[in-house]
């Protein structure tokens, strides 16, 4: 029986992991993080399982709770509480799992070092259509001729924090690893004013906010004669959290190394050659 905690279990993210690992038979919900200034920290929070459901213990900080007691974490939480996750990963010998996105440069430096000791996964979308997403864009990129102009837009509710997204970032990623292209030099996020023209090899990124939008992602694949688009849209949370679940079973079973989806759902055939 793998033993899991949930960080940010409180969050909209997190209570549906820790209900995906509370249900899951070969998986036992330990515990739960929060800020030390939520109501739930230093308490317990009930977490629906069948029919009935479980107490889970709440504390402010993983150090809260000793390290014998549980095997993974994972972390639906903020960018900080992240790297402060993958700190105690590292120094523990535990699996993680990163489903936080926003992290800034030195945050997600921070999880890829755990990987020299623990086993991670680094998330920003756990459903297995985003990741076959995922894997379909790095093909066409690789595949359709420089004419192709690539465009990326993604779309959420309104009280999402940050923009982009973490997929629609990942996505930038995979198309300039499929080009050959330099991220930092070929994504454009956004467009405004009279130097709006697309540069050469220039990928754009662009983000919606509005209403209750779960998580809508579409690549568009652009020449002068014809458009190629994929298009990926999740209708409920649901679909990430049994990704979160799965992912925690993976770390469990590997050494260490930086992982993602492809790998957690057998899915690595679809990155080709890299």
């Amino acid at each position: 029986m793998t033993r899991v905690l949930v960080s940010g279990i409180c969050g909209r993210m997190g209570s549906l992991a820790a209900e995906a690992v509370a249900a899951a038979a070969d998986l036992a919900l330990v515990g739960g993080v929060e800020s030390p200034a939520h109501a739930c920290a230093g308490g317990s929070v009930r977490v629906p399982r069948g029919g009935d459901g479980i107490d889970v213990p709440v504390r402010g900080a993983l150090g809260e709770f000793d390290a014998a007691s549980y095997d993974v974490i994972v972390d639906f939480s903020t960018p900080a509480q992240s790297a402060a996750c993958a700190g105690v990963a590292c120094a523990a010998g535990k699996g993680l799992v990163v489903g936080t996105t926003g992290l800034s440069g030195p945050e997600r430096a921070a999880v890829e070092a755990a990987a020299g000791t623990c086993a991670v996964v680094l998330a920003p979308n756990a459903s297995v259509g985003a990741n076959v997403l995922f894997g379909l864009v790095e093909a066409l990129a690789a595949a359709l001729p420089p004419g192709f102009d690539v465009e990326i837009v993604e779309a959420h509710h309104r009280a999402k924090r940050d923009a982009p997204s973490g997929t629609a970032l990942r996505l930038g990623e995979i198309v300039c690893r499929g080009r050959g292209l330099e991220p930092g030099e070929a994504l454009r996020f956004g467009r405004s004013g009279v130097a709006a023209a697309r540069g050469e090899g220039e990928v754009g990124i662009h983000s919606l906010r509005g209403g209750s939008i779960v998580g809508r992602h579409s690549v568009r694949f652009v020449s002068e004669l014809e458009e190629l688009t994929v298009r990926h849209e999740a209708f409920t949370r649901l679909a990430f959290a049994g990704g979160a679940a799965a992912a925690a079973r993976f770390v469990a079973s590997r050494g260490p190394g930086l992982y993602d989806m492809l790998d957690v759902l057998g899915l690595r055939r679809l990155r080709g050659s890299s």
